[in-house]
């Protein structure tokens, strides 16, 4: 029976596969018949074992496989044998035509790029984020083939990190400079803080590298981008205007992301200097069609600042960039005021869920935290580099009616203040015109006919000298006819651009000061707003407000200027002039068709030109020309990596053999190195290694200068190591010694005088044996390795021959010859050995750690990405997308309730983290952004986050608030204070009069001291006015020392010197509190544990050099001091027995110390017994027998020592038995 069960069963799940799989494969043929499909068609199919599934068109009919027709089963026999249905059904005579429907690949057509931050650009493609608000349409340029291709756009800012993988391709030297440093480098001053990222990121937005694995994708990422390193030092009107004035018949377009500070009460504005260069560029600029210049309409919105104050962006010469938020709020540091033309996107509040700006970041690196107006004004400047391409011939005043056109005002669902004007603009002095619209504005600029000629009227100056009541408003006119009745053509104005208005104010409070302009059409800008931290007395001395608000408007007729005092004291509007500008012609031409019949052309070729449809096969090229080998030339957008453009002939030429990228053929104009050589900066050459005084950045490959007075500078540029002669290192700076010091010394800065270097060095810079600069040849230690003199160089590092220096191989090599990628002899973990060529390629097989005892490899658990034994699990990296590592080492699926996942970064390897939330969040995504607040302690939510439910003074009884009791001023119950009452202090969630010993007092609250301290100023230990047992107080040094000897700890509980835990080299009480630890550990200071500063697969401690504090990171390969190995069968019985004898701690010391001098004294004693016992019975024994021979007259031979020794010997031993 159950035999007959399983085969049914099985038999029905056959059925059921053959059904599916014969459903899923029916055979779709369309045929053509003379006739009406359903009638003739349904016929012919079912002949032939089909049956009729629609009608495509009159006489077209489809027909599939119909398993249920008593034909089916003929008609798959003959297929089966291999007779093809489609010519059967030709055959048939009311068929004119059949063919059988196979399945087609289609993709979409989107863009996809590869770079890993792509599809988290929102602002850009809006595919995975908030799909019902607009992008900035920028794929719709990219679709028309404009991706700013042969465009320049340079960056007034920090500096711009112009080797960046994802900007050194588009880099252009001549578009550069270093304002403050007066050289051609812009590159940034590196720093801890990375202050100067500034440019850097500017410069990502627009021209980022795309499909190169590195963060995200530029907007014009075929256009050229440099940067003009202006704001890293004073600030001047000069510094200005040559920043500005910066190559003009070269940039086509200025960014810049900077102004007075946005306070709320400057009134600040370009100087002298820097108007005639703005003016200049106008003039001068893109061969007289005028330089563009972007700027950040600012970032005071916070303080209730106006761009109205800001000159910059009041100059009729300036695009003024607004910005909204991902999900079109008002961002909190937006300004507003009339000047401004449009708006991009840029960061809001985290709160809010709004992201952030994604682009290149300093050391090669990318952030996803790009914000402000700062991060606004390069997507637009990069919008119009689209727009050039498109249309090169465009003015200045071209792309601000392309801008005014295309924008799109209500596009963002903040925009609620929108006045439409006259000409039928709608505009706002949030956001101006509207949000870009980078697909639109290239198709507006594609056919876009120039307007005419710019018309400039203006007004005499009007002198009402009027005092404005306080809390009151006046109305000051004008009838402007000039612009009308000019005799001078330049002077007829008929159509409005922009409109200045130069004020003369005087104010008792300037920030209470509120000016409205009334055009003839009656459309009413507000000029200036109320500023509320602005209190100045100064009032404007004919300051140049802006409007762009009556663009398309007749200015014919009354203009009226209201100004309002809502001040307590009074004002006075001592002078005003109108300036308006347009033109006398009406601007706007109808759109003119460039379609050509070159559609086939490739992109690249020259459409007037004969061409095919590859970069091959062109006559001339668009932009530039790479010679093959062949003879023949490519066309291309840009000139690819290893070779540079010659701007005379448009050609792509090679680069010097040892550069990546460069600028032209020379050795000294690198951009970017090739693999192996490393990038030296001020010199723009690609050399092996990086020369003294300089930093190696071996992730970068470049070398940077150390700062002044360095001789060398291991860690960063700005870190000293070691100092020039004269100078002596104190803390991370060379000092200017005020002694100088034998060879063999350095300055102690601490005690002012020259102490000895460390046994190893033969010169050092401090006490360090890793401070050495350098080495006795002689010694047993003669080569230097980072600052330490080692006998022989550490795995991942080799020996120059010229100098006995320990140099880094390559990344990837565990042991080498050169610093060369090609002269590995074996390999770093997760690499392996190519032999043929002697490199090193990345391991891609399942991750595996090593076992430190057997040397095998094993597989490591699945959820691992990395691990390092000696079990499976001990992961120290997990699958980054759906796993978590905790602190026992395992990979999880999720934190547990109170804690989030946090992306963390040690030893290279991202991995996610288990953090905990806020006091009083149950549950939460980030550590501020709480999802559940814990009700059980009185926390209630407060937008994202948790606090406490009862009001001040107050706490939570179960469903209730009861009222705290004296002394305490707010508490959690009646027992436990969180504040006291005046003139007490909390202490311990109790309220006291004084903070006892052991504790200091701060913000009312006594908190503990460091624990060498018994009384105390402060946490640190430097803030100890008395100590605690165990230690004394040093004068001089101003500090508690121990009593007790390094490695040892005072224990309290028997007032004994006892041993620290392992890799200690201080401690506290209970000797696990470690204060500095044993060579090569590094103290972990939230823990106080020692420990490896590397995660390795290998399960041994000595993995690497860290820094003293503990950070997860390596500064380099271990350099340990020379010991015997830590092997244990290699030990000698002696090292185990003082191994044995360190870890004990001193009363056992102590009492094995008595224990073996009372054995010596006894062992002594009997040897001494047993001495004197044996000389006695010899001295009898030779007595005898000279006795006997008088007596007898013989004489007899006298026995050897050692006979009469072994015969001694012999008869104790009988005895015993």
């Amino acid at each position: 029976m159950l035999p007959s069960i399983i085969f049914a069963t099985i038999l029905y799940f056959l059925l059921i596969s053959i059904t599916k799989s014969n459903t899923n494969s029916l055979t779709s043929i369309v045929i053509q018949v003379n006739g009406d499909c359903k009638i003739l068609a349904d016929i012919i199919a079912q002949e032939h074992g089909y049956r009729y599934v629609r009608q495509i068109f009159d006489g077209f009919c489809e027909i599939e496989e119909d398993p249920a027709s008593h034909n089916y089963r003929r008609h798959r026999r003959a297929t089966g044998q291999n007779t093809d249905p489609v010519e059967s059904l030709r055959g048939h005579e009311k068929v004119a035509w059949a063919e059988k429907q196979t399945p087609k690949i289609r993709q979409k057509r989107e863009f996809e790029f590869q770079d890993p931050e792509w599809n988290n650009m929102w602002y850009l493609m809006r595919h995975l984020h908030t799909p019902n608000l607009p992008d900035l349409n920028v794929t719709g340029a990219w679709k028309m083939g404009y991706t700013g291709r042969g465009r320049v756009v340079t960056f007034l800012d920090d500096g711009l990190e112009f080797d960046h993988p994802d900007l050194q391709e588009n880099y252009d030297h001549e578009a550069s400079t270093d304002i403050n440093g007066n050289d051609d480098d812009p590159s940034p001053r590196y720093e801890p803080t990375n202050e100067n990222a500034h440019g850097t990121r500017c410069a990502g937005e627009v021209s980022a590298k795309p499909n190169n694995q590195v963060c995200g994708v530029g907007i014009a990422y075929h256009a050229r981008v440099g940067g003009v390193r202006m704001l890293d030092g004073d600030v001047t009107d000069s510094v200005e205007a040559r920043s500005i004035s910066h190559r003009p018949d070269h940039i086509e377009i200025y960014s810049a992301s900077w102004g007075p500070t946005d306070s709320g009460t400057e009134v600040d504005g370009p100087g002298v200097l820097a108007s005639k260069a703005f003016e200049d560029g106008i003039l001068k600029g893109r061969d007289g069609k005028g330089s563009i210049f972007v700027w950040a309409s600012g970032n005071g919105g916070r303080s209730g600042d106006s761009c109205s104050c800001d000159g910059y962006i009041t100059s009729i010469y300036t695009i003024a960039i607004s910005s909204t938020t991902e999900t079109g709020r008002v961002p909190w540091y937006l300004e507003e005021c009339p000047a401004t033309l449009a708006t991009a996107y840029s960061n809001g509040l985290t709160n809010d869920n709004d992201h952030e700006i994604i682009t290149t970041d300093l050391h090669h690196g990318c952030t996803t935290h790009f914000s402000g107006t700062s991060a606004a004004a390069p997507l637009a400047a990069a919008i119009y580099a689209l727009v050039l391409e498109a249309n090169p011939n465009l003015t200045w005043r071209d792309i601000m009616y392309l801008t005014v056109l295309s924008s799109r005002a209500y596009a963002i669902p903040s925009n609620t203040q929108i006045i439409q004007n006259a000409a039928g603009f709608n505009v706002s002095s949030r956001y101006g015109f509207g949000l870009m619209d980078a697909g639109l504005m290239t198709w507006y600029a594609s056919g876009w006919k120039n307007v005419p000629i710019m018309s400039t009227c203006e007004t005499m100056i009007m002198n009402p000298n009027m005092t404005i009541e306080s809390n009151s408003s006046k109305i000051y006119s004008v009838d402007v006819t000039e612009c009308q009745t000019s005799n001078d053509v330049k002077r007829q104005v008929n159509y409005i651009e922009q409109v200045q208005i130069f004020i003369t104010l005087t104010a008792k409070n300037r920030g209470q000061t509120e000016i409205y302009l009334y055009s003839p059409s009656n459309t009413k800008t507000q000029i200036l707003p109320k500023r509320k931290n602005d209190h100045s007395e100064d009032g404007f001395e004919n300051w140049p407000f802006l409007t762009v608000q009556l663009w398309g408007e007749r200015p014919h007729g009354k203009w009226n200027l209201q100004v309002f005092n809502t001040d307590e004291g009074s004002a006075a509007l001592m002078s005003w002039k109108l300036v308006v500008h347009g033109t006398r012609d009406y601007p706007i031409s109808p759109r003119v068709s460039k379609e050509t019949n070159s559609s086939h052309c490739h992109i690249e070729c020259k459409s007037d030109e004969s061409c095919g449809n590859t970069d091959t096969s062109c006559s001339a090229c668009r932009h530039y020309k790479q010679p093959l080998v062949d003879g023949k030339f490519r066309c291309v957008g840009i000139c690819p990596e290893g070779t540079y453009p010659m701007e005379v002939d448009n050609l792509c030429l090679p680069c010097h053999s040892q550069c990546g990228s460069c600028r032209n053929a020379s050795e000294n104009s690198c951009i970017g190195c090739k693999p192996d050589f490393f990038l030296r900066h001020d010199t723009m050459t690609c050399i092996e290694f990086c020369p003294d005084k300089y930093y190696t950045d071996q992730k970068l490959r470049k070398c940077t200068r150390c700062k002044a007075d360095c001789a060398s500078c291991d860690t960063n540029s700005y870190t000293c190591t070691s100092c020039l002669d004269g100078y002596g290192l104190k803390d991370t700076d060379c000092v200017k010694l005020p002694e100088t010091c034998d060879s063999s010394e350095y300055f102690d800065f601490t005690e002012n005088r020259c102490r000895w270097c460390d046994g190893r060095c033969s010169t050092c810079s401090g006490p360090q044996s890793y401070q050495c600069t350098s080495c006795g040849k002689t010694s047993k230690y003669p080569n230097l390795q980072y600052h330490t003199c080692v006998s022989s160089c550490s795995p991942g590092f080799y020996l120059s021959q010229t100098d006995s220096q320990c140099l880094a191989c390559h990344d990837t090599c565990l042991n080498c010859t050169s610093p060369n990628e090609e002269s590995c002899l074996s390999c770093k973990l997760d690499y392996v050995y190519i032999s043929h060529s002697h490199r090193c390629e990345k391991y891609s097989g399942k991750p595996y750690y090593i076992d430190s005892n057997t040397r095998e490899t094993h597989d490591c658990h699945s959820s691992c990405t990395q691990c390092k034994g000696p079990k499976a699990t001990d992961c120290i990296a997990c699958n980054l997308v759906t796993e978590v590592l905790l602190n026992d080492g395992h990979c999880v699926n999720d934190c547990s309730d109170g804690f989030y996942i946090n992306k963390s970064k040690t030893n290279e390897i991202d991995t996610n983290i288990c953090m905990p939330c806020s006091i009083g969040c149950k549950k939460c995504k980030k550590e501020n952004r709480c999802k559940e607040c814990d009700g059980s302690k009185g926390y209630h939510f407060q937008g994202e986050y948790c606090v406490p439910t009862c009001p001040l003074k107050t706490f939570q009884l179960n469903t209730h608030c009861e009222s705290c009791q004296y002394p305490c001023e707010t508490c959690t119950n009646l027992t436990s204070c969180l504040t006291c009452s005046e003139k007490l202090y909390l202490f311990n969630d109790q309220c006291v009069e004084i903070c006892p010993n052991g504790y200091y007092l701060k913000d009312k609250q006594c908190f503990m001291c460091n624990p060498l301290c018994d009384t105390c100023s402060g946490p640190s230990e430097d803030d100890c006015q008395s100590c605690a047992i165990g230690f004394i107080f040093n004068d001089k040094q101003k500090k508690c020392l121990s009593t007790c000897p390094n490695g040892n700890f005072f224990s309290k509980d028997d007032k004994l010197c006892k041993l620290c835990t392992d890799n200690c080299l201080q401690c506290l009480y209970p000797g696990s509190y470690c204060r500095q630890c044993s060579y090569p550990m590094s103290l972990n200071e939230s823990t106080h544990q020692c420990l490896s500063c590397c995660t390795t697969n290998v399960t041994t401690n000595d993995c690497c050099q860290c820094p003293s504090v503990w950070t997860g990171l390596c500064l380099h390969p271990l350099v340990s001091p020379s010991v015997h190995s830590s092997i244990w069968w290699l030990k000698s019985p002696v090292q185990k027995v003082q191994d044995r004898f360190s870890k004990l701690d001193r009363l056992r010391q102590t009492a094995v110390i008595i224990f073996l001098l009372l054995t010596m004294l006894v062992c002594g004693a009997y040897l001494i017994v047993t001495t004197i016992y044996k000389f006695k019975s010899k001295f009898t024994h030779l007595i005898a027998p000279r006795s006997q021979s008088d007596n007898d007259g013989k004489y007899f031979v006298l026995k050897n020592l050692d006979d009469n020794d072994d015969e001694v010997g012999d008869e104790t031993k009988t005895s015993l038995i």
